[in-house]
């Protein structure tokens, strides 16, 4: 819209400070227009997902009951409701003229808050004791609604009998009650007490961004020693077994599909084997909602990280000017601090987010790997040692936990980094150019590297399945070790296995020291050649307070995500070869449930257990230890299978 336009819509300029002579404020134009229209369409954006909300939730838990507290919501919603709609109708029906903003506004404010007021009706009848979207939507009327209650108080101020106009009174009583409303919404609504869940789950969203919720457990654990009882009960969604079924449920179509392929390809002879399923997306798709989340929170925070530094330039500029007002950099000093503060509650919140995610990925995985140990069949469970399965539930699941917190450093160490070169850029100008070609040549040596510490740590975990198998066997056949005095050659030979392993191992880390010396001088190589070409590249080139201090927080912030890079091909190396060594073993053949049929007694059958045309092999495509078996085991006797090594007497037992 052009400047015309806005004054036939508004009956003034959008930008115009009200007040030119003291602390400034918006224009009544911008007042009744943008700070309506943007807490009004955070409200109906996100409206769709609090409506699925409640759905979700109605499955789960049962009415909220009439509570003080609740009906206190609902009432000063009306409220706030009543008034916007009697604005609306002064300004309709007053006759005095007034502009199109100043009608649509009230009329805006009276639509929402009806479905407001409704939204809290669904949250009573789903179950739903705090709703976050509404929240911030009350935080956002309450700050989009100060400038024009400043205004108000201001002019009141300066000529009393402006306060007792009707609009003026009525949006006095709209904000303290947009105020109240937002007070309340700290504060979740009581739930039934036959249907009490978890401590979290009945905490307002204030508490769970806080974490006040958790308070009563260090305030304890601080008088005396906390015992289990003193604990909260784990949320179902944290559970094991719910975490496990969750897994099952997107796990197993994909590798029933994965082996009807598999199947498909050996009958039909082709040569293709097909891709077999992924655990990441796997991951992704049970967490996705969790994991969008955490990214727009990590958004944020890096978004914020680089508001430092541009108010930083402007409250330097201020410093220069001696006929700034003070109130400018006051505000701009205020103006820091929020923006710190704020960052360090998103980054925190992001990172509960994340290492919470990253418990429920390992005990996923665990429980995963630990029924498919039960499941195996004896074709795949003749391939797989004993060692191997324990460091997989020790080691390999274990490195998915660890690099959750970071997964999302993977686009936050770029963006970051993109984001400190154009400010520099528009700070120094082509001088930044010397930087840019550092980080461009640092960037290939960690990716070579990466590759090369990848095959290191394959081998490494093939000698440490080695070695772990051989310390089981040496515990599992001791007597028969000190029988023949083996106790040397054993000790030998699994001292041999280790020294191998420390020898890959010094490679490995020798080779992250390097680059992790590079990755920290990095930053201070980059402000070095950027400043050199800077003071060098032209007389007229001064190294300003202005100049020096802003580039230099951006350098400084230049050497977290430098720093993390290296650490990230670390973590994400391991993971590789983990997610390998899981998806091999998580894919591997399992006993046929329909090979063994259990039958409920209830006549007393002589035979307690019955073999019919029973056959048996180690290998699919092995030949038969056991074929067309019939056995009748009679009920309370006692059988004794004998036969020379190699007859089947092990295939027999395994299916009893």
């Amino acid at each position: 819209m052009s400047e015309l336009d806005w004054k036939e819509f508004c009956g003034g300029n959008l930008w115009q400070n009200a007040f030119p002579d003291g602390v400034p404020n918006v224009s009544v134009c911008f007042q009744h227009t943008i700070l309506v229209w943007v807490p009004v369409l955070f409200f109906w954006i996100f409206l769709p997902f609090l409506v699925i909300q409640t759905k979700i939730i109605r499955t789960k838990y049962g009415a909220l009951p009439w509570s003080a507290h609740l009906v206190s919501k609902m009432v000063i919603c009306w409220v706030i409701t009543i008034v916007s709609f009697v604005t609306a109708l002064f300004t309709v029906f007053s006759h005095a003229s007034y502009p199109t903003s100043d009608i649509l506004y009230p009329i805006l404010w009276t639509v929402t808050f009806v479905c407001v007021t409704y939204t809290h009706f669904l949250r009573k009848q789903s179950g739903m004791v705090t709703s976050g979207i509404l929240h911030l939507s009350a935080i956002l009327f309450a700050v989009c609604g100060a400038p024009q209650f400043y205004q108000y108080l201001r002019e009141g101020s300066e000529s009393p009998s402006k306060l007792s106009s009707p609009l003026c009174i009525a949006y006095i009583i709209w904000y303290i009650s947009v105020l109240i409303y937002t007070f309340l919404m700290i504060f979740a609504d009581p739930r039934d007490p036959s249907h009490k869940a978890n401590v979290e789950l009945d905490s307002s969203f204030f508490n769970r961004l806080t974490l006040w919720w958790f308070n009563p457990i260090p305030w304890k654990g601080a008088r005396k020693d906390l015992e289990p009882g003193d604990l909260f009960e784990l949320n179902e969604g944290s559970t094991s077994k719910r975490l496990s079924d969750l897994w099952e449920e997107h796990w197993a179509p994909r590798l029933a599909e994965y082996h009807r392929k598999a199947d498909l390809r050996k009958s039909s002879a082709d040569s293709a084997e097909p891709n077999p399923p992924s655990i990441v997306a796997c991951l992704f798709v049970m967490f996705r909602w969790e994991i969008l989340t955490a990214t727009v929170l990590k958004v944020t925070s890096d978004l914020l990280q680089f508001a430092n530094p541009f108010l930083l330039h402007q409250l330097i500029g201020f410093v220069s000017d001696p006929k700034a007002p003070l109130w400018v950099g006051l505000s701009y000093a205020v103006l820091m601090f929020v923006a710190s503060e704020v960052r360090s509650f998103v980054l925190n919140f992001y990172f509960y987010i994340m290492f919470r995610m990253g418990v429920k990925f390992q005990t996923a995985l665990t429980a995963a790997v630990y029924k498919k140990t039960l499941m195996l069949s004896s074709s795949a469970r003749r391939d797989k040692t004993v060692g191997e399965i324990v460091n997989l539930m020790a080691i390999d699941v274990e490195r998915f936990q660890m690099i959750t917190p970071q997964i999302q450093q993977f686009w936050s160490c770029p963006f970051q980094i993109t984001l400190a070169l154009i400010f520099l850029f528009f700070t120094l100008g082509y001088s930044a150019a010397p930087g840019i070609v550092i980080m461009i040549i640092f960037l290939p040596s960690n990716i070579i590297t990466s590759i090369i510490v990848k095959k290191w740590q394959v081998e490494q975990m093939k000698l440490k399945d080695e070695r772990t198998k051989m310390v089981n066997e040496l515990l599992n056949g001791i007597k028969v070790v000190k029988l023949y005095a083996w106790e040397i050659p054993m000790e030998e030979h699994i001292n041999e296995i280790r020294r191998k392993e420390l020898i890959l191992l010094k490679k490995i880390n020798l080779t992250r020291s390097i680059i992790d010396c590079f990755n920290t001088s990095s930053p201070f190589l980059v402000a070095l050649f950027s400043f050199g070409t800077f003071v060098l590249s032209s007389r007229t080139h001064e190294l300003t307070p202005q100049i020096a201090f802003v580039s230099l927080t951006l350098f400084n912030q230049l050497r977290s995500p430098m720093a993390m890079i290296a650490m990230l091909i670390q973590l994400l190396v391991q993971v590789l070869v983990a997610n390998k060594r899981l998806k091999e073993y998580l894919i591997a053949r399992e006993l046929d449930p329909t090979i063994v049929q259990e039958v409920e007694d209830h006549n007393g059958a002589k035979n307690a257990v019955e073999f019919v045309n029973f056959s048996a092999t180690w290998d699919d495509n092995g030949p038969a230890t056991l074929q067309d078996i019939n056995l009748n085991v009679v009920r309370g006797s006692l059988v004794a299978v004998v036969g020379k090594v190699g007859a089947g007497k092990s295939s027999l037992y395994q299916h009893f």
